[in-house]
């Protein structure tokens, strides 16, 4: 198949005679779901999928703004309605209908052909709740057989129904604090994830989200630090050996200024995984912040002996030697971050002391030149997305 089939999906959940949702539980599982479904058809390379959002933040008034995201209310809908609505450009087909999650699991798909302006789907998958899993699979491919496709295969991140249904609370959190929706309590967002690690200490995601969501809070400003802070404690509680959250509360002390904290943390990290090279980086880059250079300079090096286009840690390993005297050798070691897509006015700034010093004055000037340009565009450093990109560069972790 050639272009992609793009869809939309408002699923609705039941509303009482003000406008207000009958059960907020019910909205949490309604876009829960319906961003699961939209992930479970992506798979497919012919198919963009993505979930409208709902929030429980009540409908648009008359005396009040537009709330973020998307309410949809369950009502009843004719055809000419549903292709009336205004959906992002590009999108061929509406995905609508109602999801339920009680001690079973209903949901009804209607998929609408907006070019063809007819209904090319109704169906109810009906299963109790410990079937989730087959009632997703069943209301995936009943879609994906609609639009002509074979779906392929997936592997579920657990097969506990219940620590799944905990992870997708906690998603339905941090999508609310991604788009800026009001949170009753900011430290309660952790609880579902840490349920859901703690039913299944092997899903790997709901940790990842959990951390993800920590440096969101502590570096990128979306939530208290103590309760990032606590998120991860208590994720190490349960999971003693969980080196992501070791390294996430490292983060947490190098933002903070607490390098030392942040150093012993790492060498912690390394006695639980030796082998753990995303750490390599993140140690010789305290070391650095404690003026320890030479004691950098081997973390840099190892971290590069497993990723030779680490950006981050050529551009460290460059700082090191340029503060042990190894100028030419710091030089080599920033042409290479350049290389590597790392070219922050930061990284021209220290080649253009090191060359000055150097004598190589017209090389100096030029990378002086660029980082001037970059400095008045922006100056404006990635930090939180890299920090994250840090802790989950390695493959399979």
């Amino acid at each position: 198949m050639g272009q992609k089939q793009v869809m939309v999906f408002p699923f609705t959940v039941p509303i009482d005679g003000g406008g207000e949702m009958r059960d907020a539980a019910q909205g949490v599982y309604a876009r829960s779901l319906a961003r699961t479904l939209a992930e479970r058809l992506s798979v497919s390379p012919a198919v963009a999928a993505t979930a409208a959002t709902l929030t429980a933040d009540g409908l648009k008034g008359a005396d009040r703004p537009q709330e973020q995201g998307w309410v949809v209310a369950s009502q009843p809908w004719t055809l000419e309605e549903a292709c009336a609505i205004g959906l992002p450009e590009g999108t061929e087909y509406l995905l609508h209908g109602a999801a339920e999650l009680t001690d079973r699991v209903r949901l009804r798909l209607i998929l609408v052909d907006h070019a063809r302006h007819r209904t090319a789907l109704d169906h109810v998958v009906l299963r109790p709740r410990s079937e989730l899993f087959g009632a997703l699979e069943e209301a995936a491919v009943t879609v994906a057989q609609a639009l002509g496709l074979d779906l392929p295969a997936t592997q579920w991140p657990t097969q506990d129904v219940e620590a799944y249904l905990a992870y997708l609370r906690g998603r339905d959190l941090s999508a609310a604090h991604e788009v800026g929706v009001r949170v009753a309590d900011p430290a309660k967002s952790f609880d579902p994830y840490l349920e859901a690690a703690r039913r299944d200490p092997a899903f790997a995601d709901a940790q990842d989200r959990l951390l993800s969501l920590a440096l969101d809070f502590a570096l990128g400003g979306a939530g208290p630090v103590e309760a990032a802070r606590a998120g991860c404690e208590k994720l190490l509680q349960l999971d003693p050996g969980a080196v992501k959250a070791h390294a996430a509360l490292a983060e947490m002390d190098l933002s903070a200024g607490r390098v030392g904290a942040a150093v012993e943390r790492l060498q912690q990290v390394l006695v639980i995984r030796p082998d753990w090279w995303p750490a390599y980086e993140r140690l010789g880059t305290a070391l650095v912040r404690l003026g320890r250079h030479q004691d950098a300079i081997p973390w840099f090096e190892k971290a590069l002996a497993e990723r030779p286009e680490d950006a981050d840690a050529l551009t460290g390993l460059g700082v090191a030697l340029a503060e042990a005297g190894r100028l030419e050798e710091a030089v080599h070691a920033w042409a290479g971050a350049l290389k590597s897509g790392d070219g922050g006015a930061h990284l021209h700034q220290n080649l253009a002391r090191a060359l000055r010093k150097l004598g190589r004055n017209a090389e100096a000037r030029r990378h002086q030149a660029i980082a001037r340009r970059l400095l008045g565009r922006s100056g404006f450093f990635g930090y939180l997305q890299g920090a994250w990109e840090r802790l989950t560069g390695a493959a399979g972790e």
